[in-house]
C-alpha cells in the first residue's frame, strides 16, 4: 500500500454501550420506518383525492425541492445553533405537519393544497433534522468508531426500507390512511424524545459566528473548492448516485417489459433491500481490510458487472438477485466516502459542507432518473444498460488514475 493512501478505518464492537449514539440511532430508526410507511401511503391518498399520478408525483417531489432551496442556509444555521435542539424541534415540527394531514383525513376535510403545504413544512423540517444528524454523528462516537457507526446506521436504513413499505401497505388497507400516517407522525415524536435525552454537546461550544450567514456559506464553498480530494470524491459519489437512481427506473422498465406484475416488481426491490442489509454488515469487515480507494474502485467495477447482468436476467428471481448484489455494494462505498469526509471537514463547517454535498447528491439522483428515462425511451433497455456499464467503468478509472484519490 502506498504511503499516500489512507489506512483502513478501525471499527469497534462497543457501539451498543454508547448511550448517546444509541439514542441518536434508535430514534432515527423509528423515523426511517415511519418515512417509508408514508412513502407508500401519501401517493395513495393523493390518487384517492385527485386520480392524478402527476399530482401524486408533485406532492412527493415537494420534499426534494424544499431541500435544495433550504439546504445552504440551513447548514449555516446548524453550525451556529445547538444541534440537539435543532433536531428535537425539527422532528417535532415534522410530526405536527403529518398529524395535521391525519386530522384533515379524519374530518374528511383534507384538500390537495393542504397536502402540498404540509409536505413542504415537513420537508423544511427534514432539511434541518437531516443535516444536523450528519453533523452530530461525529460528536457522539470517537473517530475509531465512526466507520462502525455508519455500518450500523446503514443496516437500520435497509431494515426500514425492507419493513416500512410493507407495513404502510398493510396499515392503509386494514386500518385506513389516517391511522397509517399517524404511525409516521408518532415516529417523528419518538425521534424527538430520543434525541432530547442525549446529554453530550453536539457542536463545538467554542465556535462563535462572526460573519453573516451568506459569508459563512461562501467561506464553506471556498474551503470545499480548495479540498481537491474531497471535491473529486463528492463528484465521484454524485456519479454513483446517478447510476443507483437510474437502476431503480431500469428495473421497473425491464420487469414491465418482461410481463411481471406490480407485486413482483415490489418483491424485487424487497430482495434488493435484503442485499443492502447484508452489504451493510459486510461493510465493516471491508473497512478493516481495505483502503477507501480500493473499495471505491472495486465497487465501481462490480457495479458495472451487476448492471450488465440485467441484460441476461429473466424473471423476478433473477432480477431480484441482481438488484440485491447492487444494493449490497452501496454501503461499503457510502461508508468509505463518509469516513473520509468526517476526517477532513472541521466540526464548525459540518453543517455547511454537508449541505453542499447533499445538494450534489440530490441533483445527481434527479439527473440519474432523467438520463436513464430518456435513454430507455429513445434507445431501449439494452443500450441503456451498456451506457450505465460504461459510466461505472469510467468512475472506476477515475478512482484509479486521479491523484486526488491517493489520499482518500
Amino acid at each position: 500500500m502506498s504511503q499516500h493512501e489512507s489506512s483502513p478505518v478501525k471499527a469497534s464492537n462497543s457501539l451498543f454501550k454508547n448511550r448517546n449514539f444509541m439514542l441518536l440511532w434508535s430514534g432515527q430508526l423509528a423515523s426511517w420506518v415511519g418515512t417509508e410507511v408514508s412513502g407508500v401511503v401519501l401517493p395513495l391518498i393523493v390518487l384517492a383525492l385527485t386520480h392524478s399520478p402527476a399530482q401524486a408525483g408533485g406532492v412527493a417531489a415537494v420534499r426534494g425541492i424544499v431541500y435544495v432551496i433550504a439546504a445552504l442556509p440551513a447548514g449555516a444555521l446548524i453550525d451556529r445553533l445547538d444541534r440537539r435542539h435543532v433536531m428535537v424541534v425539527a422532528n417535532a415540527g415534522s410530526g405536527i405537519a403529518v398529524s395535521l394531514i391525519c386530522l384533515g383525513l379524519a374530518l374528511d376535510r383534507l384538500t390537495l393544497g393542504e397536502l402540498y403545504l404540509a409536505s413542504a413544512v415537513e420537508g423544511a423540517c427534514f432539511v434541518f433534522a437531516n443535516l444536523a444528524r450528519f453533523a452530530a454523528l461525529r460528536r457522539v462516537v470517537p473517530p475509531e468508531q465512526y466507520a462502525a457507526a455508519r455500518v450500523q446506521t446503514s443496516m437500520a436504513d435497509n431494515a426500514a426500507l425492507l419493513s416500512g413499505p410493507a407495513l404502510g401497505g398493510f396499515l392503509f388497507q386494514v386500518m385506513g390512511a389516517s391511522f397509517a400516517l399517524l404511525v409516521d407522525a408518532a415516529s417523528y415524536f419518538i425521534n424527538a424524545v430520543s434525541i432530547f435525552f442525549i446529554k453530550k454537546p453536539l457542536q463545538d461550544s467554542n465556535f462563535k459566528a462572526s460573519t453573516s450567514i451568506k459569508q459563512e456559506i461562501v467561506s464553506a464553498g471556498r474551503w470545499l473548492l480548495n479540498q481537491r480530494s474531497l471535491r473529486h470524491l463528492n463528484l465521484f459519489m454524485g456519479g454513483q448516485t446517478a447510476i443507483a437512481s437510474g437502476v431503480y427506473l431500469l428495473v421497473v422498465v425491464v420487469a414491465h417489459e418482461g410481463g411481471l406484475s406490480s407485486t413482483a416488481i415490489g418483491a424485487i426491490f424487497a430482495v434488493g433491500a435484503v442485499g443492502g442489509f447484508v452489504g451493510a454488515g459486510l461493510a465493516g469487515r471491508a473497512h478493516k481490510r481495505f483502503t477507501r480507494r480500493s473499495i471505491l474502485i472495486v465497487t465501481s467495477v462490480a457495479t458495472c458487472l451487476a448492471v450488465g447482468s440485467y441484460e441476461l436476467a429473466d424473471g423476478a428471481i433473477a432480477l431480484g438477485l441482481v438488484t440485491a448484489v447492487l444494493y449490497m455494494l452501496g454501503p461499503s462505498r457510502e461508508i468509505a466516502s463518509a469516513t473520509y469526509s468526517v476526517s477532513v471537514v472541521p466540526d464548525v463547517m459540518q453543517g455547511r459542507v454537508s449541505s453542499i454535498t447533499r445538494i450534489v447528491e440530490l441533483a445527481s439522483h434527479s439527473l440519474g432518473f432523467l438520463l436513464v428515462g430518456l435513454l430507455l425511451e429513445h434507445v431501449g433497455s439494452g443500450r441503456t444498460i451498456a451506457a450505465m456499464c460504461i459510466a461505472s467503468i469510467g468512475l472506476a478509472a477515475v478512482a484509479m488514475t486521479d491523484r486526488a484519490f491517493r489520499s482518500i
